[in-house]
């Protein structure tokens, strides 16, 4: 199966299996101070910590389909939040997006890149079986539907630029080998950066 078809055909299903937690009731009474809302929903926990059962019943022949678009969506979802937060009210109403992270005193909010890294780190993710340019491809023609569909005000080399900007999108010493770096140079070289 390739990536956009388990993407749009798969993927949603996938994406409820993992384990979800709410907000405290501190952050749930206060939402605006805690940049929440009702459907803020949490995965994962502190370095993906739940990973083996987030995993648990997602197909093997899937992991990286499914990494990958967990990935997306946070990266999307953080980019939106970070750099165009005029806008982030209708993008959340449109996708409403599990948040990869945790909550105690306050939110906690996971690097995405964690999502591609620690399954690397763990075996998880089989680099032979991931087409990066396959995979940047996606990645930009659904975020480009979703702003000209939803968002028209934002461009998708705005959107990328933003991302590939930002400081914790940056390759450091110990993704070197990892699919991370790949994705990341990749879209730099299709936004000439």
């Amino acid at each position: 199966m390739r990536l956009q078809e388990y993407l749009k055909n798969k993927f949603p299903n996938d994406l409820k299996k993992l384990k979800f937690e709410k907000p405290n009731n501190v952050i749930q009474n206060n939402p605006e101070e805690f940049d929440v809302d009702r459907y803020t929903i949490y995965f994962g926990g502190m370095n993906w910590e739940n990973l083996e059962h987030d995993i648990n019943h997602i197909e093997k022949e899937f992991h990286e389909h499914f990494f990958l678009c967990l990935f997306t969506i946070s990266v999307i979802d953080l980019t939106m939040f970070s750099y165009f937060r005029n806008y982030y009210s209708i993008f959340r109403n449109k996708t409403r997006y599990p948040k990869f992270g945790w909550s105690g005193f306050g939110p906690h909010y996971e690097n995405p890149k964690k999502l591609l890294d620690i399954p690397f780190e763990k075996g998880l993710i089989k680099m032979e079986k991931i087409d990066v340019n396959e995979y940047v491809d996606l990645f930009i023609s659904e975020t480009t539907h979703f702003l000209e569909s939803n968002i028209n005000q934002i461009s998708t080399e705005d959107f990328f630029n933003s991302l590939l900007n930002d400081r914790d999108f940056q390759v450091n010493q110990n993704e070197k080998n990892t699919i991370t770096p790949l994705i990341i140079n990749t879209l730099k070289e299709r936004f000439g950066k």
